[in-house]
Order: C-alpha cells, then structure tokens, then sequence
C-alpha cells in the first residue's frame, strides 16, 4: 500500500510514475547529505554524528563499495579491487551498530562469508534487511536468519541464478536445516517476493510471535504456488496487514477467517473464486452467492493488484498477446463481481480501496483515462458511484483519487502564481531527526565508541 508518486519527466514532455522503492532510495541520499551537513556544523557534533552514516547501509551500485570500504578502513591499502564479498565483510566487520543492511543485486555467490559477518558483528543491532537469493541458498538463509535475534523486518527476492534449472530447484536439498524449528521473536514484518514456496514451506512450523505484515509477490508464476492458507493457518491470527499478490486464485473466505484482525487487505482481484461461477445472472432478484461467509469489521484499507483488463485491455505489454474477447469478459466480469461485494455489508470499517497497479496507472495517463471501448470507461463511472454511495475513497496507486491524473504544467504553474510563495527547506524533517538522535548520543551514551572517527576535514 505503499504511495507512488509522479514526476516530470526530463524532457519535460510528460510525467514518469516514480514507485516507493526509488522513493526509499531517495530518501535515504536525502538523509546521507542531511547528516554530512550536520558533520560539518561543528568539531563536536562531527565528532558525535560521524558514526550515523553508518548505522544503515543501502548497497545500490558495487562500484561504489571500494570508495566505501577506503573509508571505514583507511588505514589499509585496498591496492587491487578484491572481491565484492571481501569489501562487503569487511565493511560490516567496522559498523557494530549496523541497523539496516539493503543490497538491491543478487548475493547467492557471496551470501555465506556476508550472512556469516552479519551474525558475528551485527547479530544483536540489526533489524532490517533487504536481500536477492537464488532457492539454492535457503539453507544458508535459515541458519543465518536463527542468528539474528533482532530482526524485525525481512524483504527476501527469490530469484533463480542464470544457471539453474527446473530439475535443480526441484531436487533442492535443506539438510540439517530442515529440521530447525526458528524462534524469531522480534520478527513484525516479513516480505517474500519470487520462488518462496519452500521457504513458506519452512515458515510454518517456526514461531512469529510478533508478526504483524507478511507480504507474498509470487511475480508471474503460475504453479507451486507457496500454501499461504496453511501459513494463515498459524500465523494469520496476529495479523494486521496482508498482502497477497499472485496469479493462481486463493480462497479467500478462508484468508480472511484466519485473520481475524486484519486492517489492510491486498489481493488480485482477477482471482476466479467460486462464487463467480454460482451468481446467477438469468435471475437476479433470487439469492446470490457471496463473496465472504462473513462480514469481516477490521478491514480499514483494501488493495487492487492487476486490473489490467479492466480498464485498458486493447494496450498491447511488451511480448504477451493480447487475450481473446471471451477471456477479457470473463476477466472483466470477475472483477466487477468481485468489486460488486466491496462494500460495507460485508467490511463495515471500510474507508479507502486502492488500485495498486503502477503499469495501469501509467497506461491510464498515457491514455487520458479509461479506453471508450467494452464498457470500460463505465466500469470506473460504476466504479466511483459504488464507492460514494458507501462512503469509501477509491484512490490509485499515488493516494489520489482513482481518475485524478497529473496536470499539465502550465496549469501547475498557474495555480503556483496565484498561491502564496512559501520558502521552508525540503528536509526539514530529516534534520530534525538527525539532531534529535545526535543530542541523544551526547547525552545519553555510556559506552566507548568502538572507534575514532578520522580527523575533521572542510575540505
């Protein structure tokens, strides 16, 4: 549920649709330059902030690890370029207080000596990671994951190595691994993304005391589908936020009557439930099928993965054909009967649903709205009356109602003239922090630093 937003695009001609995980990114250089102009304030606060550059590592570019490592360790001479995995242990060997550790490529090759350096440094401050591993390292994953006690947010990419097979994945071998039963009590937000049915296998039988989000992008795949119900089964009691975005159906009377306390919901609505097939459309005043066995009363907040074919089925997406009339109705329908049921009879708090799908978002601008053909611009028409009459906000992706597109940038500039020009620097907020956890150190430290930060330099 996490917001996009738009951007002018750098020829100036249109908008590019940025999503959250560049948005992270962003923020994270902000707060990075943020910090050094706080460093350089004074020779005290230099000397009590230097070490908040490296409390959260967001490894985006290998190129830059050598000039990262030079300066952790500058004492010694990296001469040649030695392999990644040495800079990365090393790197990890000087943040004891390491907090959050993000790597946006794949580790597979390298993941033993870095999983192995984490649990010997940074077992008790590290609470976030963001790793890409190929199945083949679950083993290493699961012991590497029973020692860190402190973790409490988990983002794993299963993605396969350029050199394996179906018949490897299949015949993948856990070992003693398969017999530990994980203890992960701080663990509150966990996100799969890729070939996770054998971790999920795994995560059933361990206990997520404090889970509170679980997240499963199953990407394109359409068969070994992880047993999310089962993992429900004794996990979901605890939740309040699921996430479930995946191309084979999953019951979804049944995902909810194993979470009881769930405020956000995401699903596919173009998942093929049973009801579908049981309404009876020939006589509409006899009693229908329902979408739920039950109204569910927490459920705030409901996500809308796909939609593609609700709204622009005739765009043609890179190398997939384009779907025969039949299936696009049978899929358009499926989504207004399910969309149909959305409403305060069966989720009494419901307050916002959100079309989660960036690719339509963008179609959408690129189109000017709904395409005039099959029904689709009444569909969102029917769409929007549903959700006023029940008083649900139904925004896109970018938190702004569903249909508000971008302005053109003469309108923007105009309402800018006639508005109050309002001077306030853009990170505010981010020096605030800073200098909050910086007072803190001061007062508050009662150890040693476990080392000196280098000499101040202003220049």
């Amino acid at each position: 549920m996490s917001e996009c937003h738009w951007e002018p695009s750098r020829s100036g001609d249109g908008w590019v649709l940025v999503n959250p995980l560049n948005t992270t990114y962003k923020g994270q250089l902000s707060k990075y330059r943020a910090t050094k102009a706080i460093l350089f304030t004074c020779r005290q606060w230099y000397h009590v902030g230097y070490h908040l550059l490296f409390r959260f590592l967001f490894l985006l570019d290998p190129s830059k690890l050598p000039s990262l490592c030079f300066a952790l360790d500058r004492n010694a001479s990296l001469g040649c370029l030695p392999e990644i995995e040495n800079i990365l242990v090393s790197i990890i060997h000087q943040c004891p207080n390491l907090e959050n550790f993000t790597i946006d490529w794949p580790i597979t090759p390298s993941f033993l000596p870095i999983a192995d350096a984490l649990c010997t440094f940074s077992a008790q401050s590290l609470r976030s990671i963001h790793w890409s591993l190929s199945p083949a390292a679950l083993p290493r994953l699961i012991w590497t994951l029973d020692s860190l006690p402190s973790l409490m947010s988990a983002f794993i990419n299963f993605e396969p190595s350029s050199d394996s097979n179906d018949q490897v994945d299949k015949t993948l071998l856990l070992g003693s691994a398969s017999s530990l039963s994980l203890v992960l009590p701080s663990l509150e937000q966990l996100l799969l993304r890729g070939f996770s049915s054998d971790f999920v296998d795994q995560l059933i039988g361990w206990s997520l005391p404090a889970l509170k989000s679980f997240s499963l992008d199953f990407i394109a795949q359409r068969h070994d589908l992880p047993d999310v119900l089962e993992f429900l089964k004794y996990h979901g009691s605890s939740l309040t936020f699921l996430d479930l975005n995946t191309i084979p159906a999953i019951d979804l009377s049944s995902i909810l009557d194993f979470c009881p306390v769930l405020t956000t919901f995401c699903f596919n609505p173009d998942w093929r439930l049973p009801f579908h097939a049981e309404v009876n459309s020939q006589n509409p005043g006899a009693p229908q099928p329902t979408l739920l066995r039950s109204s569910h009363a927490h459920i705030t907040h409901i996500g809308l993965h796909q939609l593609l074919h609700a709204f622009t089925p005739s765009i043609t997406r890179g190398l997939n054909p384009l779907l025969t009339p039949v299936a696009t109705y049978m899929i358009q329908r499926t989504n207004d009967l399910t969309f149909g049921q959305l409403t305060r009879q069966f989720f009494p708090s419901l307050k916002v649903i959100r079309v989660l799908n960036r690719v339509l978002l963008r179609e959408l601008e690129k189109n000017n709205g709904p395409e005039n053909v099959g029904g689709c611009f009444a569909r969102w028409e029917w769409w929007e009356e549903q959700c006023r009459r029940e008083d649900v906000r139904l925004e896109d992706c970018t938190g702004a109602l569903l249909g508000e597109l971008p302005e053109d940038e003469e309108e923007s500039e105009s309402d800018s003239d006639e508005s109050e020009v309002q001077f306030k620097p853009a990170n505010a907020l981010e020096l605030k922090q800073l200098l909050e956890e910086c007072r803190k150190m001061t007062m508050t430290r009662q150890e040693p630093m476990m080392f000196s930060p280098p000499p101040m330099r202003w220049q």
